[in-house]
């Protein structure tokens, strides 16, 4: 039986994504991966997933939007939301539970620190 845990990755630039996605499966994680929101919320819907990663920035729906679909049909689900812009609000007002915002070029060591604290670590 595959207990590991299940993220979500959802970047419009391929290069992120692929770079997440890899890591986290280094790390012991299951992962989705896709670049449309779409899909995304599909693809939760279908087989929940236990967090997300999610872009801030994309052309058809921003992470914001989002993480509130995704936290309809998950609620509490933690999730990371990665932005390049400096200057974003999110940066200033993370006050929100279960909710990280990282700057990129991001670390991912701190992402997988936020979703094991938020899960427990991931099941080998």
């Amino acid at each position: 039986m595959n207990d590991k845990r299940r993220i979500l990755v959802v970047d419009d630039d391929p290069a992120v994504t692929e770079m997440m996605a890899r890591a986290l499966v280094r790390r012991g994680y299951q992962v989705v991966a896709t670049d449309s929101a779409d899909e995304a919320l599909a693809g939760c819907a279908a087989q929940p997933c236990d967090a997300a990663v999610l872009d801030l920035v994309m052309p058809e729906c921003d992470g914001i939007d989002l993480a509130r679909a995704l936290r309809a049909q998950a609620p509490g689900m933690p999730i990371a939301i990665l932005t390049g812009y400096v200057h974003s609000p999110l940066l200033v007002e993370n006050e929100r539970p279960r909710l990280a915002v990282f700057k990129k070029p991001v670390v991912i060591q701190d992402v997988v620190d936020f979703l094991s604290g938020e899960l427990g670590q991931p099941d080998e």
